[in-house]
């Protein structure tokens, strides 16, 4: 069952497309999320003078919360649904070519050391403050620690709402991530302890902030510019890539996304009897 109704002019089709899906066994719930996106997309946006094509292109646009992959991702399950109003025979379909947008090649992750763990927020720590981003000498050091600590996505920090943070308790909820999965993360005790005098800072500057981590009130970092304070910090700490690959803010996830791999397969080798276990 679906879940909402789909409003646009191609409402029909994308419901007959949907449960073509479905009886191919597919669940579709991803490809469902993001038609049900570029159906509003579509209604607001169609007119008698507006041609699908034109609506899709713009649609496809890089957007400033994405990466390219997380882009892929979203226009993948429309670029298959043209495909089905062209094999419709509907006159104006439009399949998006695959050049549009491709997939990135994944980079090989850095491996932090102590010693550039600790060089780099030495420095992230002695930012100063800027004019045009009054609060940056702030956030970026919170920000980088959440990714550190405890391991979250950078887009899942950057767009982290501060209703979604409870202090008090100590953990953040994180909604529509990667697979539109939702999770809890709870905040080791002593980083609650800096946020919650973080959060004081912060809310004497932007009271009603949208996010946890602001450029202004309602405005938060875009994908880019963490890569560039990074980098900026980075090459401040006088560190190189003398030990590896050319570090990145995402590669403060990969010991955490190690520790689950490894815990996950304890988890299962437990579930065997011990013949399976040890031979």
């Amino acid at each position: 069952m679906m879940e909402k109704a789909y409003v646009s002019r191609l409402a029909s089709y994308m419901e007959a497309f949907v449960e073509f899906k479905h009886s191919l066994g597919w669940k579709y719930k991803t490809g469902e999320f993001y038609l049900h996106g570029f159906d509003r997309y579509c209604a607001e946006n169609e007119s008698e003078a507006t041609s699908l094509k034109d609506i899709i292109k713009s649609w496809v646009i890089l957007r400033d919360t994405e990466c390219p992959n997380t882009q892929h991702v979203r226009v993948a399950p429309i670029r298959e649904f043209g495909k089905y109003l062209q094999s419709s025979g509907y006159s104006d379909s439009y399949v998006i070519p695959k050049k549009v947008c491709q997939k990135q090649s994944r980079p090989m992750p850095h491996f932090f050391t102590n010693d550039e763990i600790v060089k780099f927020f030495n420095v992230c720590d002695m930012l100063p403050p800027r004019k045009e981003n009054i609060v940056r000498h702030l956030v970026l050091p919170m920000f980088y620690r959440l990714l550190y600590c405890c391991g979250v996505r950078t887009c899942e920090a950057r767009l982290l709402m501060r209703k979604n943070v409870n202090l008090h308790v100590g953990n953040i909820d994180i909604f529509h991530s990667k697979g539109l999965k939702d999770r809890r993360v709870f905040l080791p005790e002593d980083l609650r302890s800096l946020y919650m005098k973080y959060d004081d800072l912060i809310n004497d500057i932007f009271p009603d902030r949208t996010y946890f981590f602001p450029v202004k009130s309602n405005t938060c970092y875009q994908c880019g510019t963490i890569g560039q304070n990074f980098n900026k910090i980075w090459k401040a700490a006088g560190l190189g890539e003398e030990s590896g690959s050319k570090a990145r803010a995402y590669d403060f996830r990969y010991p955490y996304i190690n520790k689950i791999q490894t815990f996950s397969k304890e988890t299962k080798l437990l579930k065997k009897s011990p013949r399976e276990r040890f031979g």
